[in-house]
């Protein structure tokens, strides 16, 4: 008897694991309303650059960790990016909006996807700062395409990037803390069940 059918098989699992299910997308769209809604309630007047990541970057990471698929924060960022366009909370146009955030999840992704210790809190407050830092990297971009010298790009944005590696560091924790208070809940356990 053959072992192709069952070899077969096998893999079409292992590829329909890293496929988001209709599940994980209703938790991805879940994550994106919350990502935006953050932006709107828990605005400070600080004005300090960036501090809005303190609430939204724990919210991407804690995505990432929530829909646990490669790719969970680069969607939940472009189904966000996507709903601010729509609520009016975009920075330079509706396409700088809509990379800004899908950089920021991609960074998050990055940076869980490439580790060994997906679940450690160095991990979740490095992937909050290259998140929070994509988002910016788009904002720099677009500056440098418009034709601003490099040197008072990098000179102008010192101060941005500090507060945006402070605040990306402050969220990924935050995100940490989230995800572990959910664990504890036993939220992790009743989504198992419902997958």
């Amino acid at each position: 008897m053959s072992s192709e059918p069952a070899d077969r098989n096998t893999e079409n699992a292992g590829t329909r694991q890293n496929r988001f299910s209709t599940f994980d997308w209703l938790l991805i769209g879940m994550f994106a309303a919350l990502l935006i809604a953050a932006r709107v309630a828990l605005h400070m007047p600080l004005k300090i650059p960036g501090h809005s990541g303190l609430f939204w970057m724990a919210i991407l990471v804690t995505a990432s960790a929530v829909v646990p698929r490669p790719g969970a924060a680069t969607a939940t960022g472009l189904v966000a990016g996507i709903l601010a366009i729509f609520v009016g909370l975009g920075d330079h146009g509706a396409l700088v909006t809509v990379l800004g955030y899908a950089a920021s999840g991609f960074g998050v992704d990055a940076v869980r996807w490439t580790t060994k210790r997906r679940e450690s809190l160095a991990t979740f407050a490095v992937a909050g700062l290259v998140g929070h830092l994509g988002k910016l990297a788009v904002k720099v971009g677009l500056e440098l395409m418009a034709g601003i010298p490099v040197g008072f790009v990098v000179f102008g944005r010192a101060y941005a990037i500090l507060t945006y590696t402070v605040f990306g560091l402050l969220g990924g924790a935050l995100g940490f803390a989230i995800v572990g208070a959910l664990r504890r809940a036993g939220y992790f356990a009743y989504l198992a069940g419902r997958r």
